[in-house]
């Protein structure tokens, strides 16, 4: 290689096993055979699902990565804890299949939290930490390795999660915040948060693969492994690091469209361009982080998600029944990313699968979320010392929200607890409390709805929005006190 031609970078692929979150139908209409040992998720219907795409999807994928690590291409797994947890049940064979990646000297597995949560937004250390090293146990028992790189839930990312890596013993982190749209950044370099080193997954190349590849009117369809590997060895030094959706491969794309020949053909391409694959744990050795991340960044990061409103009400609704329900496995199940996107009309991170959904979709999806929060919620409290308090407390279903409205028009939002309601009244107008002060439609939501006859009976004289606030904060605090 002459002087003048610029340095191949490594690449650094992952490979994501993951599970969605679904919530059974049967759980929300309350038509289950069995109420007393009823749960708002069916490992029925996900087993189901598993087995589906066994055959299709994860069997031949998991087989040709061990073939082509067997030949020195590296890589990194993340096996999800849920994935993981269904999948001895659904297929043994595959599990064993994924047992010899996981183990393999050319494999380095990744933690994540146990159930890919939405954790990280709520700045909830301990919590955090417990489902994070929950996952980093499993892999430990199952790679007979302890994870050094941890993965930052898709969209979410903010110094409380580098801070919790850190005191954790986790050498680097993994994210996509700073992947997309961002000229900061060089997705090649090597960046630090606080001193943390940070590893961007690069979107462009990872979408080649896990979107772009199956598209027919791409000037670049059918993509070669040659065209790629020369797109990667382009870049010309550092290190790109490409993260995939496991069911990119004979899920979204089937084996009839090429996928499995392109990536068997990968490891070749790359070594024709001097583009070495390496470990993650590898870059950190071998190149320190340089650059702290720009402060601009690290401010507009947290704010990239969540996107909708829907999301906004669930997360909200997720955090208070976090404050005293007592299952904190459901709760934690509950937490799924992939509950929350499917409450979006477009979602996809980098590298995972880019799903298109309609409004209405999108809405009954947030619809059954909450229905099967509520439910979650008056189980659990039935087990609490103060019962009136936690029905008061919990959230209720869209269909028995309270819709902020004027005499002509609504305003678009609406409250499913009395903390969501204290949110909303700043966005609410004038003329709107005052419509619903004069019909007494908050003291009946309050009394009919929520359950709280007090509170009803204290609101109903009320026409003040600042009184009408400083009432119902006062309620809320005393319900509270009353869980301790």
């Amino acid at each position: 290689m002459s002087a003048l031609t610029p340095q191949p970078p490594e690449v650094c692929m992952g490979f994501v096993f993951r599970h969605p979150a679904v919530i059974d139908p049967a759980y929300v209409s309350g038509s289950l055979d069995n109420e007393s040992k009823a749960s708002p998720f069916s490992d029925r219907n996900s087993i189901e699902r598993i087995r589906r795409l066994s055959a299709l999807c994860y069997t031949p994928t998991a087989e040709t990565l061990l073939g082509i690590m067997d030949e020195g291409f590296r890589c990194s797994l993340m096996l999800s804890g849920m994935f993981i947890e269904l999948l001895e049940r659904a297929d043994p064979d595959l599990f064993a299949l994924l047992l010899q990646a996981a183990t393999h000297k050319h494999a380095e597995p990744l933690a994540e939290t146990y159930y890919h949560s939405v954790i990280g937004i709520f700045h909830d250390a301990e919590e955090y930490c417990t489902q994070l090293e929950m996952h980093r146990s499993l892999m430990q028992e199952l790679s007979g390795r302890t994870p050094s790189i941890m993965l930052a839930t898709d969209g979410i990312f903010n110094r409380t999660i580098t801070a919790i890596a850190r005191d954790m013993g986790f050498s680097a982190i993994y994210t996509d915040i700073f992947g997309r749209n961002t000229l900061e950044i060089n997705p090649a370099g090597s960046y630090h948060v606080e001193g943390m080193p940070v590893l961007i997954r690069h979107c462009e190349l990872s979408d080649d693969i896990a979107y772009r590849f199956g598209q027919v009117d791409w000037v670049y369809h059918p993509l070669s492994p040659q065209t790629y590997a020369g797109w990667v060895a382009s870049i010309g030094g550092g290190t790109v690091h490409i993260m995939v959706d496991i069911e990119v491969f004979g899920g979204r794309f089937s084996a009839e469209s090429g996928i499995f020949r392109f990536l068997e053909g990968l490891p070749a391409a790359y070594a024709d361009y001097g583009v070495k694959t390496v470990l993650p744990s590898d870059t950190i050795q071998s190149s320190p982080p340089s650059k702290q991340a720009p402060e601009e960044l690290l401010n507009r990061s947290p704010v990239a998600w969540p996107v909708n409103m829907f999301q906004c009400t669930a997360l909200d609704a997720l955090r208070a029944a976090g404050r005293w329900v007592s299952d904190r496995t459901t709760w934690r199940r509950f937490q799924s990313m992939h509950l929350f996107e499917s409450m979006a009309t477009t979602v996809g991170s980098c590298g995972m699968l880019l799903t298109h959904r309609t409004q209405s979709e999108a809405h009954e999806a947030f619809s059954q979320y909450l229905t099967a929060l509520c439910r979650f919620e008056d189980e659990q409290g039935r087990r609490v010392r103060s019962k009136s308090a936690a029905r008061c407390l919990r959230c209720v279903s869209p269909d028995r929200a309270f819709h902020f409205c004027t005499p002509h028009h609504r305003e678009g939002f609406s409250a499913h607890s009395l903390e969501e309601f204290l949110k909303l009244m700043d966005l609410a107008s004038d003329e709107c409390i005052r419509h619903h002060c004069k019909r007494s439609d908050l003291c009946n939501w309050i009394r009919d709805v929520i359950g709280d006859t007090m509170l009803a009976e204290r609101i109903r004289p009320l026409q003040d929005r600042q009184e009408i606030r400083e009432v119902i904060t006062k309620r809320i605090d005393q319900l509270w006190n009353r869980l301790k």
